[in-house]
């Protein structure tokens, strides 16, 4: 199970959560928890919560991610396991409510989020 802990990354401490952004992070945890039962497999967190003085040092981060609001998350896949088994079972990242950046344009990590983008599209470009 992926934990608060992971997503957070101990950034909360100088950084502590408003309203939205635990109630972002409750939401989060639901969904990628269902993602990973049905994935079945160990899902290593690269990025998860990042308050906005981070976000703005790391290269080419949204100004506007949802990283910064707790409602979304990276993994680690370098293997691009986890990337071909959202891509082929589309219909489950619905069910969990989750939306994903497309694979294309992350080359070693799998982005999903619980809102959906301006396309609407439940795998999308950045």
């Amino acid at each position: 199970m992926i934990s608060k802990q992971e997503i957070l990354m101990g950034r909360e401490i100088a950084f502590p959560l408003n309203i939205e952004q635990l109630d972002n992070l409750n939401k989060l945890l639901i969904a990628v928890n269902k993602l990973r039962t049905y994935y079945g497999k160990s899902m290593i967190v690269s990025s998860g919560y990042r308050p906005a003085e981070i976000n703005a040092k790391i290269k080419g981060a949204a100004k506007k991610s949802n990283h910064m609001i707790c409602a979304a998350i990276d993994f680690k896949d370098t293997d691009r396991s986890i990337a071909k088994f959202c891509n082929d079972n589309l219909n489950i990242l619905e069910d969990c409510g989750l939306w994903m950046e497309d694979s294309d344009s992350t080359p070693t990590w799998v982005h999903v989020q619980i809102y959906p983008p301006k396309s609407g599209k439940r795998v999308f470009k950045p």
